[in-house]
């Protein structure tokens, strides 16, 4: 023997399956919905991912000696330590979950960026997600899975602007990384 686990055929077939090909995005999509549901009907909260972040880069800025509990923006988001905070859990646990998917299929590899104009369209689009979720109240998490299944009015509304800027979005990255 060397070692390996030997499985028939039909099992690894389907394990390839699972965990190795891509899922259409209409599984994924729907996969996500049900563990919101779910999410909500266990915790009675709202499943969210921004405002744990904008903790997070608080408790970060207090470390460097900025005095953040007195901004008014608090008034309004409750300011937490991230070890106190239950979004800091729910965004620590995507990040793994998605390192173990990745590890599991096999796809993980270092990626050299190609050139100096992608760095800075990534860290740019990143940014100004960021900055649009925060000034938006929410991301498309909160915008739209949390409120499609809570069957808020919002949601259906933001659905169709959040395609648009996908489309949009799509077409400007192919123009400018040509």
């Amino acid at each position: 023997m060397n070692g390996k686990l030997r499985l028939p055929k039909q099992i690894k077939k389907i394990l390839t399956k699972i965990f190795v090909r891509p899922w259409p995005y209409w599984v994924g999509g729907l996969l996500i919905a049900i563990a919101n549901i779910i999410y909500l009907a266990v915790t009675n909260k709202y499943w969210a991912i921004t405002t744990g972040f904008a903790r997070f880069g608080a408790w970060l800025l207090e470390i460097v000696g900025i005095e953040v509990q007195t901004w008014a923006v608090w008034d309004y988001y409750e300011y937490l330590r991230p070890w106190k905070d239950r979004y800091t859990f729910s965004n620590l646990g995507i990040i793994i979950g998605a390192l173990i998917a990745i590890l599991l299929a096999g796809q993980f590899k270092w990626k050299k960026l190609k050139n100096k104009k992608q760095f800075f369209l990534a860290l740019g689009g990143g940014w100004l997600m960021g900055y649009g979720a925060r000034i938006a109240i929410g991301c498309n998490i909160g915008g739209l899975y949390s409120a499609i299944s809570s069957l808020a009015l919002n949601g259906w509304l933001y659905l169709p602007f959040i395609v648009l800027g996908i489309l949009i979005g799509s077409k400007l990255l192919q123009k400018w990384l040509v």
